[in-house]
């Protein structure tokens, strides 16, 4: 498998640290573009690389690649399988309308 132009090695190997790939992941979402947690997650997984990210999560390369292109859509339980090993998972909060 090839490798992407945004892979980075220095920042995969920081990326297999739970707590960094947290505050990595968290400054994507504050970031004032205000990505995703989709979009989030493919950038960190595009550095950290997909063989990589296959090893921490248990899925398969095929399909981190087909989400990575936006072919495939996470469900809710999918998208915090993802976020496992990093020790992250959604949640979903409402609030009232003014």
């Amino acid at each position: 498998m090839r490798r992407t132009n945004s892979y980075d090695k220095q920042l995969s190997q920081r990326l297999k640290d739970p707590k960094y790939a947290q505050g990595f992941l968290l400054a994507l979402l504050e970031h004032p573009d205000g990505l995703s947690v989709e979009e989030a997650l493919r950038h960190t997984i595009e550095r950290m690389g997909v063989k990589e990210f296959s090893g921490l999560s248990g899925f398969p390369p095929s399909n981190i690649v087909d989400f990575l292109k936006g072919r495939r859509q996470c469900k809710p339980d999918t998208l915090d399988k993802m976020l496992r090993p990093f020790q992250l998972r959604t949640k979903l909060t409402l609030a009232t309308a003014s």
